[in-house]
């Protein structure tokens, strides 16, 4: 589990350096910017990373995602789907696996 964590940490802080460059390029960025408008650059900036850092965590879990939680059964891939999803800091749209339970017929988007 920790080569996970380390492996994830990795391109998360590859992602974040990259927000932080494109940040930091943006031709809005100076010195006589108001609040509402450093507001407007990082808040992009904070959506983009947020949405990355939470297709990553999302795909590491998917990875260990492989019984039905109801029966135990193997689960099918059924291949990725994207998804609305609202989340405590906002609605974002996530691509997730979707798998299907042969024996209970049920169909899940891990994590739950």
């Amino acid at each position: 589990m920790s080569t996970n964590r380390d492996h994830l940490k990795a391109k998360l802080l590859a992602q974040a350096e990259a927000t932080i460059d494109k940040m930091l390029s943006d031709e809005r960025l100076n010195d006589q910017m108001t609040l509402s408008a450093i507001e407007a650059v990082v808040g992009v900036s904070e959506a983009d990373f947020r949405q990355r850092a939470l297709e990553e965590i999302i795909g590491m879990q998917q990875e260990s995602s492989k019984t039905c939680p109801l029966c135990g059964s193997q689960l099918r891939n059924k291949g990725k789907h994207r998804k609305r999803v609202v989340t405590l800091r906002g609605e974002t749209e996530v691509k997730r696996t979707y798998y299907h339970c042969e024996t209970c017929q049920q169909g899940y988007f891990p994590p739950r």
